[in-house]
Order: C-alpha cells, then structure tokens, then sequence
C-alpha cells in the first residue's frame, strides 16, 4: 500500500539536494560521486523526512561535522534515532535467535530474511536500519508446523479475517507475542500477487549461510539469494509507489561484495527462478542510485521501463513526484514476464482473484467492525 498524502506532505516538492546527501553518505566504498545539479541547499527537516520515509536515517552521520552545511543541529536527532534502533534491533536479534532455535530443534529447516542479521552480513554492522518485525522463510510443506513452533513460543495468527488473502496470495502469516510485542512474518513464498513468482524459491534453504549470535548460528540468506530478495523488494516497491532508498542501496551494497562466482550463482538463480527480468530492474534501479563498478554490467534493456537515471532516482525515492511516469501494474507484469506469455496469464489472472478475495473479505469485516 503506498503511503498516504498525511505521510508525504513535508516532502511534496524537489528534494533532489536531500537525495543526494542520502546517496553520497550510503554508497558503496569505490562508487563515484553521481553527477548532481545546482540549487538550494539542503532543508535539514527535509533532509530527516525524506530519510525517514526511504528507512535510510541510520546511513546519515551523527556528527555534526559530518554532515552538509545548515545541517548540524539534526546531530542529536540523529544520534536519538542511531539509539532506538540499537535498541530495536538487538531485541529483534534475540526474539530471531529464539524462534530460530526452536524451528531448528523441531528439526524444521528455516532462514532469515532481512532484518539485523542481513545488516550484519552486508555491513559489518546491524544497526543501520529499524527492523521492527522478523521475517522468517520455511518451505511450504513446513508452514503449518513452523506456526505450530511460533505459537508453542507465545505467538498469535494476527489478521486471521484476512488469512485468506495472506497466505495463498502473499505467501506469509503474521504472528505476535503478547507479552513483549514481537512480530514475526512467516513466509513460505518470495512473491507477490502481481509480480512473477520466484521458481523453486525453497533453494534458498539449500544455499542458506550463517551468522553467529552469542554462540548460536542463524540460517541466513546466501549473498546471492540475498541480492535477488533486494531486487524482488525494489520491484514490489515500485508496484506500490513506495520509497525504496533503503532496498536500492542494499543492493548495490550486496552486489559490491559479490565474488566472481557468488555473480555468476546470481544470474543462474534469477534465470533458473524466473525472476530474470526482476533481477535486470533491481540493477537498473541500483545503477541509477549509485555509480559502482558492481552495477557497470548485468540486466540489460526492459521494456517498458523508463531509461533516464534522473527519472529512476526518483521513482525509488520519491515517487509520488512521478506517480504519472511510473509503470502501471499491468506494464510491470508484462515487463517482468516478457517472453513468457503463459507465466503472464497465470499472473495476471493469480493477481485478479488476489483484488477479488481482498475486496471480499474486506467487504464480510465491515459488518462486524460496526
């Protein structure tokens, strides 16, 4: 769901000086500066506001001499922010290490999606961003025993009006704990109604990497299937005219780390999976963000898809600045399926009965919420 005018209002207008304070402080180490026009300076509450809205206030520096001239006073702001989501995310990192074990000792294989540990994987550091839920991914067969394991450790289904809408169509379940307010999406797809499904996604279980967490060892996600999860989340943003500073930047990040091989295991799991042409836009996005070696190669052309970088900027940040210019929904169905006229009927059918089923159950929940 886009964000609504109440939420976009402080940021209506050019904020091109703030987006390129947010670029220049997240690109990868080796990125050359983007070429930037002339004009104001940057508006420091502007500046706040539009890293807000792209979740990037932790990729800002909180010295006052770090950052841009007229800026200073947001230091303390910052460093408020920087604090909150230390906070935040070394819960969710313990809530993750709990769930984890326990799955693990139900002998249910399972792998963290996002969050602090995928921070920690890219950076170095999970505290660069506010995860205040966890996301965890099982295979299919596994779904109803992993709820089993969730709610054995306090969980609820949340939203069961609208179960089926989320689990057939979003692949995923919501689950939160009383007692302390976490909330854990169990996922069992990688995919979105209206985007091509990614084939054989339970791969990523297979090629699942570690992180270490006061002794316990986390199932993340590989490097490989982490960057195409990037260009799946930058693909679902721009289906909902959402800003994606945050995803594009990850990506770039992702990619710069990539060996040789761990890129030549990218392209082989996006084509394999099907989500080739999704690959190619999340590198267009990313190359429109960031001027990295990493980016220079892969993708090529889509159809459909605007080509001045400019333009791309703006779509992953502020996107309610070219709402007219952006791809519609069908557009970006066919774009990503292009060349396989029967995946786009599947999907675009898949994506109508998933509007159908929404409205409905919508429509069934109004009675009871007079």
């Amino acid at each position: 769901m886009g964000f609504s005018e109440e939420t976009i209002a402080s940021v209506r207008g050019d904020s091109l000086p703030e987006i390129g304070v947010l670029l220049a402080a997240s690109a990868p180490a080796g990125s050359a500066p983007l070429p930037g026009g002339a004009g104001r300076s940057p508006d420091p509450d502007r500046l706040f506001d539009i890293a807000r809205l792209n979740k990037m206030l932790g990729q800002l520096p909180v010295s006052p001499a770090g950052l841009p001239p007229g800026c200073a006073a947001l230091a303390p702001r910052l460093l408020q922010v920087r604090l909150r989501i230390a906070a935040m995310n070394r819960r969710a990192m313990a809530v993750t290490a709990e769930a984890s074990a326990a799955l693990a000792r139900a002998g249910l294989r399972h792998v963290v999606l996002k969050g602090p540990f995928q921070q920690m994987a890219v950076h170095g550091d999970p505290f660069r961003r506010p995860s205040g839920d966890i996301d965890l991914f099982v295979a299919p067969r596994d779904r109803r025993r992993a709820a089993a394991v969730l709610q054995a450790l306090g969980f609820a289904a949340m939203e069961q009006e609208q179960a089926l809408w989320w689990i057939p169509f979003l692949g995923e379940q919501h689950f939160r704990r009383d007692s302390d307010g976490a909330v854990i999406d169990l996922h069992h797809r990688l995919q979105q109604a209206g985007l091509p499904d990614w084939r054989g996604a339970a791969g990523v279980l297979d090629r699942a990497a570690t992180q270490t967490h006061e002794g316990d060892a986390i199932p993340v996600l590989s490097p490989a299937d982490g960057c195409l999860l990037m260009a799946v989340t930058l693909a679902k943003a721009l289906l909902a005219h959402e800003p994606c500073g945050w995803a594009a930047t990850e990506l770039a990040h992702w990619l710069a780390r990539l060996s040789p091989a761990e890129r030549q295991e990218l392209d082989g799991i996006a084509a394999s999976g099907g989500q080739g042409q999704t690959l190619a836009l999340g590198l267009a996005l990313a190359r429109a963000c960031h001027d990295h070696p990493a980016l220079a190669h892969g993708g090529g052309a889509l159809r459909g898809l605007p080509d001045d970088p400019a333009l791309l900027r703006d779509l992953v940040f502020q996107p309610w600045q070219r709402r007219a210019e952006a791809p519609r929904r069908r557009q970006m169905l066919r774009m990503l399926t292009e060349g396989r006229p029967h995946v786009l009927a599947a999907e675009a059918a898949r994506a109508a009965l998933s509007l159908r089923v929404q409205a409905a159950l919508e429509r069934r929940a109004k009675p009871s919420a007079r």
